[in-house]
C-alpha cells in the first residue's frame, strides 16, 4: 500500500477527520511538496543524536518518515544554527508537525469557507496550504519569524499551486493590515496571548493555539473574542515548540555554593514529578514562570527549579528526601514549596481532566479558571 493511503487509513481509524473539508485537505495537499530532502525525525539513535532522513540516500525511508501519521518531521535545529547533513543533537526549532496533530486541532477551529483566517508561523507551508484548501489562498494571511523558513515555506505554496497573504515578521504582533480575522491559529505554544491577536479577531472570532507554561508546555487552548475580552477552555493537549517570542528563560543567578536554606521534603518528589502531563500541566498554571530539570542519576538523582528571574532556586534530592537536607532553597521564593502546594490542590479537586480549564485574557490581563472563570486556579 502507498505510504499516503497508510496514513490516510491511520487517520480515519483514530477519528481526526470530523468535518468532511478535513479529508479534502488531506487528499489535496501533497506533505512531501513541504518536507525538505533533508531533516530529521524526533526519534534518537544509540549515540543520542537525532536520525537523518535523506531523500537521495534513502527514498522509501524519507517518504515513511514524512507519512508518518503519529511523528512529526524537524526541518530545523537551533534555529539553523545546526545545519541538515546527518545525525544531530540539539534543540527543534521548526518542525512539519504529525498529521493526526495537526488533523485534531484543526478539527476544533470551526472554520467556514467564508472565513478569513491568520496563520501564525507558517514554516514550511504545509499546514497554510491545508488553510488554503478550506477558504481559498485570498482569504488566508500567514506570518513566519524566521527568514530562510519564510522563503523556503513561501516557495512550497508557491510551486504547490496556493497564493496566500505571506509576511515575515514576528506572529504575536499579528498582521494588522489584513485584520480583521474570523480566525486565528498558530502552530507553536505560546505561554500569554497576546493583546495584538484578541484586538485583531473579528466579534465573536476564535484564537486556536498551543499554550503551555514554564513548568508543562501541553494544552490546545480555544478562546472566543467578545467585547475585546477572549475566553475559552483548553480542548485536549498539545505539545509543540514556543513562538520565539515566548521561550522560556533558562537563566540562572545564583550558584550551589551560596548560602542554601536547608529542610526535609514533605514529600516523595517521585509522586509530583512522576505524574502525568495533565497532573504537570495543572501545577504549572499554579506556577507558570517555574521550570525544573533533572542531575544526577542513580543515588545522586536530584531535580531542580528555577524561576524567570534565575534569582530564587530549589534543589531536590530524591534519595532520602525525608532528611534535613533533601531540600535546598535560594532567593526570596521557595519553589520546591509552591509545586508542593500546587500538586495538593490538584489532588484536592480530584484531578481534574485538562478540559476542565481556561483562560481569560481582558484589560486585567490573564488568569486561568477551573470550571468556570469565577472559580480561579490557585495553590
Amino acid at each position: 500500500m502507498h505510504f499516503r493511503d497508510v496514513c490516510r487509513q491511520a487517520l480515519a481509524a483514530k477519528g481526526v477527520f470530523r468535518e468532511p473539508w478535513l479529508r479534502d485537505a488531506f487528499d489535496a495537499v501533497d506533505r512531501e511538496d513541504f518536507v525538505p530532502g533533508r531533516a530529521w525525525v524526533p526519534e534518537q539513535e544509540e549515540d543520542g543524536r537525532y536520525r537523518f532522513i535523506d531523500r537521495d540516500a534513502d527514498r522509501a525511508a524519507w517518504r515513511r518518515a514524512v507519512w508518518d501519521h503519529h511523528r512529526s518531521v524537524v526541518t530545523q535545529m537551533d534555529d539553523g544554527e545546526t545545519l541538515p547533513t546527518g545525525p544531530a543533537s540539539g534543540d527543534f526549532s521548526s518542525s512539519v508537525s504529525a498529521p493526526d496533530v495537526v488533523f485534531e486541532k484543526l478539527s476544533h477551529l470551526e472554520l467556514g469557507p467564508h472565513h478569513t483566517v491568520l496563520d501564525v508561523g507558517y514554516g514550511s507551508g504545509c499546514h497554510t496550504a491545508y488553510l488554503c484548501e478550506r477558504v481559498g489562498s485570498g482569504r488566508v494571511t500567514a506570518v513566519e519569524v524566521d527568514h530562510d523558513l519564510a522563503d523556503r515555506g513561501a516557495a512550497n505554496l508557491k510551486r504547490a499551486g496556493y497564493a496566500p497573504h505571506l509576511v515575515c515578521g514576528d506572529g504575536l504582533h499579528g498582521v494588522s493590515e489584513r485584520a480583521p480575522y474570523d480566525r486565528i491559529i498558530s502552530t507553536a505554544s505560546l505561554r500569554t496571548v497576546p493583546r495584538a491577536w484578541i484586538d485583531q479577531v473579528s466579534e465573536g472570532g476564535l484564537i486556536l493555539t498551543p499554550f503551555g507554561t514554564a513548568y508543562e508546555n501541553a494544552g490546545l487552548l480555544k478562546l472566543r473574542v467578545t467585547r475585546g475580552r477572549a475566553e475559552g477552555r483548553f480542548v485536549g493537549g498539545a505539545s509543540y515548540m514556543w513562538l520565539r517570542g515566548q521561550r522560556p528563560g533558562r537563566a540562572l543567578n545564583v550558584s550551589d555554593d551560596d548560602p542554601a536554606r536547608k529542610s526535609p521534603s514533605p514529600i516523595d518528589p517521585h509522586e509530583v514529578l512522576q505524574g502525568s502531563y495533565v497532573q504537570n500541566f495543572a501545577i504549572g498554571l499554579q506556577v507558570p514562570d517555574v521550570s525544573y530539570s533533572h542531575r544526577g542519576d542513580g543515588g545522586d538523582r536530584r531535580v531542580q527549579f528555577v524561576d524567570r528571574s534565575g534569582t530564587s532556586v530549589a534543589i531536590v534530592r530524591y534519595a532520602d528526601w525525608w532528611q534535613d537536607d533533601a531540600v535546598r532553597v535560594w532567593g526570596p521564593r521557595d519553589l520546591w514549596g509552591e509545586v508542593v502546594r500546587s500538586f495538593s490542590w490538584y489532588l484536592r479537586e480530584r484531578r481534574p481532566d485538562i478540559t476542565r480549564f481556561g483562560v481569560t485574557v481582558d484589560a486585567e490581563g490573564q488568569r486561568f479558571w477551573l470550571d468556570e472563570p469565577g472559580r480561579p486556579v490557585a495553590s
